[in-house]
């Protein structure tokens, strides 16, 4: 596994030349990759005040130069609509193969009407923007050929269920995807409501697609990590939450984040540290390169900048973003003449590109999401036969562990709330802020010319307990414990979903004290909700929800769940208790 600020870090002056020299001559082909730090990062000057640390980019090294770009794989974008006929993106676009829900409109064309559709368009561009044309940006996958199914349109602008199982698996334009990335989500303090009925509807058919292959489903985690206003539309979270340093609102309580066969993506920026927006959780499976907002001093108003400051630091604003593809024009999109400029890329004034057909500002586990979407199909077409759940292995396995000094965040009482990296009992270092790392595109595409097929994937079904008697959660030193034993027969693990229910209240933006573990046979520790996070419930019940950190660990032996109420006073009454527990184990 390649170790970031390894190979690179020992390059000489020579090579580091060659690189700087490399990198213009791909500028001559696409005129502004030399910003695409998350494509080849030496340290350049990019958009935004300060320049990327070097070599924290994707991996993709040579593999662009020895023609892996992705060729054959047809990736899927569910989102807002996407611009299929944008000069950058059109060569790449399955003619006919997209989808429109909006009613009225040509069913095959989801390009937006509505001004600042961009979200869609920059989605598809991080993928897959066509390379080597002579203008714009490139994809980390720029021969993989791009659907949009618009599921936020311009007029049914709600993504409903029927348009997920249409983009996911059971409309006619979905049929030949081979990967479907969704930068969307369920931002809620709040547990949702997710049957295992629901769950069943959802994986059964996943799995069944690309004739029993299984589709690769990438997603991102969320943005909900540091909130200290409604900017953007996200959650509000109250100063105690941000302080605890937990997280403001964790991936899982989007209950999809949680699907076995989805990969729940973090964001990374481009220090090689989270992003300062990245939601926290053990769904997440690896990290993509989301960067942060890419403004300028000089271009950026002060006022603008100082109001995004309050909320996310002053060197977030000034980082860069991700350079992409935007709504083509100067009347749609990000980059539009009548929104604010950002950076130099902003607008027709623009020295750097006065078509307004790219932006500049891209960020979020929305960017993050699709650049390993693009992994994924260099993955692909390496080797085309890989099932679903091997391209999720060869993901996890061969990502990199960056911000290895990642340190454990505990409470003022000394009790630990979310641990940085730890190794679980297979060997697998694992972190709730990253999940197994920063995906690697040059290791996941060696792996993936020599990785065997998985075993046959067992299930272990959905196993309970509610004891007669609720148990009461005490102290950190005293937690509630249900345990269940596992007794099939799966030597290593590839994902855990449990439920849990209590009778414990909880108001809206205030801490929520409790610490919620889940521990393996072999002991590995798993925090699946730490406390003094958001959680507004009045009997806190969690239907849905799924930890990744027992990868490759034996499934087989007792599993326990810990709850503890972690201010609580060590001889203070219990306030709630505990009433079940569930588990469902799969692996091979």
């Amino acid at each position: 596994m390649r170790q970031l600020f390894g190979k690179r870090t020992i390059l000489s002056v020579a090579t580091l030349a060659a690189l700087s020299a490399g990198a213009a001559q791909a500028q001559q082909g696409d005129p502004l990759y030399r910003y695409q730090w998350h494509l080849m990062n030496y340290g350049q000057a990019v958009l935004g005040d300060t320049k990327p640390t070097f070599a924290v980019d994707l991996g993709i090294d040579d593999l662009h130069d020895y023609n892996i770009r992705g060729k054959g794989v047809v990736v899927g974008v569910l989102d807002e609509g996407v611009d299929i006929h944008h000069a950058d993106l059109a060569a790449n676009v399955v003619p006919n193969g997209s989808k429109n829900f909006d009613p009225g409109r040509p069913e095959h064309d989801p390009t937006p009407t509505t001004p600042d559709y961009g979200h869609g368009t920059s989605v598809a561009g991080i993928i897959a923007a066509v390379g080597w044309n002579g203008i714009g940006v490139r994809g980390v996958a720029p021969s993989a050929r791009l659907k949009s199914f618009n599921g936020f349109g311009d007029v049914s602008t709600s993504l409903s269920e029927d348009k997920i199982f249409y983009a996911w698996w059971n409309g006619a334009e979905a049929q030949d995807v081979d990967i479907s990335s969704n930068s969307w989500g369920v931002g809620s303090g709040s547990p949702q409501t997710f049957s295992e009925n629901q769950v069943d509807a959802y994986e059964k058919p996943m799995a069944a697609a690309r004739n029993g292959r299984g589709r690769v489903y990438v997603k991102a985690a969320g943005n909900n990590n540091l909130q200290r206003d409604s900017f953007f539309g996200r959650i509000k979270c109250a100063q105690a939450i941000l302080d605890a340093n937990v997280g403001c609102v964790q991936t899982g309580l989007d209950p999809r984040n949680n699907l076995f066969g989805v990969m729940t993506i973090a964001s990374v920026d481009a220090t090689g540290k989270r992003a300062v927006y990245s939601s926290a959780g053990s769904a997440l499976w690896v990290s993509g390169l989301g960067g942060e907002f890419g403004g300028e001093r000089a271009v950026l108003s002060e006022a603008t900048r100082t109001r995004l400051a309050e909320t996310f630091g002053d060197a977030a604003i000034v980082s860069p973003a991700i350079v992409t593809t935007d709504p083509s024009g100067c009347a749609m999109g990000y980059n539009r003449e009548d929104a604010e400029a950002f950076n130099r890329l902003d607008h027709a004034a623009s020295a750097i590109d006065a078509s307004c057909d790219y932006n500049g500002t891209m960020s979020g586990t929305s960017a993050a999401a699709p650049t390993v979407s693009g992994v994924a199909a260099l993955v692909l077409q390496a080797n085309p036969k890989l099932g679903a759940r091997e391209v999720k292995y060869i993901l996890a396995t061969t990502a990199r562990q960056v911000d290895k000094d990642q340190p454990d965040v505990k409470h003022a009482n000394g009790t630990l709330l979310v641990p940085g990296w730890r190794k679980n009992a297979a060997g697998h270092f694992f972190s709730n802020w990253y999940g197994f790392g920063l995906v690697d595109a040059t290791a996941a595409v060696e792996l993936a010319g020599r990785v065997k097929s998985l075993p046959a994937l067992v299930d272990s079904g959905w196993q309970r307990v509610a004891p007669a008697q609720a148990v009461a959660i005490g102290g950190a030193g005293a937690p509630a414990k249900l345990q269940i034993a596992i007794d099939r027969d799966i030597g290593k693990i590839e994902g855990v979903q449990l439920g849990l229910a209590t009778n414990y209240s909880s108001s809206s933006n205030t801490p929520f004290p409790l610490q919620i573990v889940l521990v393996s046979p072999k002991g590995t520790r798993s925090t699946i909700v730490p406390a003094m996070t958001s959680v507004s419930s009045s009997a806190f019940k969690l239907d849905f929800a799924a930890s990744n950190a027992f990868l490759d660990e034996p499934a087989k032996g007792t599993w326990t769940l810990e709850i503890a109420d972690v201010p609580l006073a060590a001889n203070a009454a219990a306030k709630g208790k505990l009433n079940s527990f569930k588990i469902r184990v799969l692996g091979h």
